[in-house]
């Protein structure tokens, strides 16, 4: 068994999945439907989903959450009456932190002024719009189904009603992709002066429409070296503007605008809690995970009963690996907490030190942490850092 670590706060984080998309794109795994007559149906199940919560987990009663973050799907097709309603039943069983980071993912074709302010008023102070390209034939091909001018008009609106902390997502590396396109829309992006910018390299995940393209061979993947090449177009453009690179594919004004939610995640050790289907929670030590399926999230709550479908305490080799990945992936990996729970001092592997060597890695003030360089080469890092010591290879 690992050795348990001290709480950072008795803070928490939460996170609520809205499963609903007006189309869904080609890429995406996440789950999600495009019924929406059954949005007001859900928003019920969910309320119930957390009293049961509550009633299974007395001790999360009248934390604190430090971060609320509605994910999907897509939240801003829900009204700003039904946020309300879901925000109020929180309010029941946990306490909100003054400073609370509550984010909201938004779509730029699903909002409006009024909706925008009616979301400002009931304490979201975080927007993200799922922009992904400002070239209308890649949003066209990724199933978006907002233009490039409807996405420099929501980030305007939010500005409109209020918000003073804005993300937009980008994808890169799609087939076929161009260093112009990509710098395109990279002139678009840094134009709107957001406070954050999350830009994904493109994954083709089993079971999504693109994976089936790419079996049947009517799309071909950007090759690994290209893909690279566009990720340090990414990145160089980025940093050069001001914005900070605090994890691979996130960007942020200054360090109060990055991502708190997601930096729990990161974190490795940091509880949070999360409702809706498909959602997954970490608290203490272990990690549950809701049925992908409305209708079996439904059956569920209906009958009473958690719709959890599974759940895990990891092992203490797996609690390693994955604070490894999670933690360099970001910020960095805290040196004497790592040592504390593992017993090993990082700084005495052979590995490291040439990692340090080649510029890949960097260690200062207890933390060790990858460079820019290194964060192009995060997943061979932590592979080579899980093997046992040996003849080293360079991986650059």
């Amino acid at each position: 068994m690992v050795k348990a670590a001290g709480r950072h706060e008795a803070a928490l984080s939460a996170y609520l999945h809205i499963p609903f998309c007006e189309r869904k794109c080609i890429y995406c795994d996440f789950y999600s439907i495009e019924n929406l007559s059954l949005r007001e149906e859900f928003v019920c199940l969910l309320l119930r989903e957390i009293d049961l919560k509550l009633e299974a987990s007395p001790e999360l009663a009248g934390r604190p959450l430090e971060t609320i973050f509605f994910g999907g799907g897509t939240p801003s097709l829900l009204a700003p009456a039904e946020l309300e309603t879901i925000i109020h039943k929180l309010t029941e069983h946990f306490r909100i932190a003054p400073d609370v980071e509550f984010t909201l993912e938004c779509n730029p074709g699903t909002v409006t002024l009024e909706k925008l302010r009616g979301y400002k008023s009931l304490g979201v102070n975080r927007l993200s719009f799922g922009v992904q390209s400002f070239n209308q034939e890649e949003l066209e091909y990724l199933g978006r189904i907002h233009d490039a001018a409807q996405a420099r008009e929501a980030v305007h609106l939010a500005r409109k009603a209020g918000f003073d902390n804005v993300s937009i997502d980008l994808i890169f590396a799609l087939p076929g992709q161009s260093k112009e396109t990509l710098n395109h829309t990279l002139d678009e992006a840094i134009s709107l002066e957001t406070d954050h910018i999350s830009a994904y390299n493109l994954i083709v995940e089993r079971g999504t429409p693109l994976f089936r393209l790419v079996q049947l061979g009517k799309v071909i993947e950007l090759d690994a070296d290209r893909a690279a090449e566009l990720f340090s177009i990414v990145q160089n453009r980025l940093v050069r503007v001001g914005l900070e690179q605090y994890e691979i594919s996130n960007y942020a004004k200054a360090p109060k605008k990055r991502a708190k939610h997601n930096l729990v995640y990161w974190d490795g050790f940091k509880d949070y809690v999360s409702f809706g289907p498909s959602a997954h929670e970490f608290l203490n030590g272990v990690r549950r995970w809701n049925a992908s399926s409305l209708e079996e999230y439904s059956k569920a709550i209906r009958s009473g009963k958690l719709p959890i479908i599974n759940q895990e305490l990891l092992t203490t080799e797996e609690r390693r690996t994955e604070v490894l990945y999670l933690q360099l992936r970001s910020t960095g990996l805290l040196l004497s907490q790592f040592q504390e729970i593992f017993g090993e001092d990082l700084l005495l592997d052979s590995t490291v030190r040439n990692f340090i060597a080649e510029d890949l890695m960097i260690a200062s003030n207890d933390i060790l942490r990858l460079t820019t360089k290194g964060y192009r080469f995060c997943d061979a890092i932590v592979t080579r850092l899980m093997e046992p010591q040996q003849f080293l290879i360079p991986i650059v």
